[in-house]
């Protein structure tokens, strides 16, 4: 059997039978059973108490201020338009800032090398606690 074969086959099906339905009887049969048996009435969704309303407009109201906020923070340091604290060193070139820089002292605790780690096994629940707490921010 073709393909054409079958569809032509499958558009007869039920020919006959939908020739014998009385479009009327079956409207009236239809609208009888909906007489008898009603609808279920189902209760409407609980109304949100309008308190949470409020509490979530407030909250969306805050994180749009924070983004906001945090978007137009001051220009940062880095930004060419930024003006530094001391304006007397924005004129001088890479070489006298250097010279500069070389001048001020450096503090003793910046040149002593980094004490050794302890392994996490060998730390007391005080340590332990400060870790997490320096890991946290």
């Amino acid at each position: 059997m073709t393909e054409a074969e079958l569809v032509r086959t499958a558009a007869r099906l039920g020919i006959a039978q939908a020739e014998t339905l009385d479009p009327a009887r079956v409207a009236e049969r239809v609208l009888a059973r909906l007489a008898s048996e009603p609808a279920e009435v189902r209760p409407l969704p609980r109304r949100v108490a309008p308190w949470f309303v409020g509490l979530a407009a407030a909250a969306a109201l805050l994180v749009v201020l924070r983004l906001t906020v945090l978007s137009t923070s001051p220009t940062s340091p880095t930004s060419p338009s930024a003006r530094s604290v001391l304006h007397e060193l924005d004129d001088l070139g890479t070489g006298e800032l250097e010279e500069i820089l070389e001048t001020i002292p450096v503090p003793t605790a910046a040149l002593s090398p980094a004490p050794e780690a302890a392994p996490l096994s060998e730390l007391d629940s005080i340590h332990l606690e400060r870790l997490l707490r320096s890991l946290e921010g």
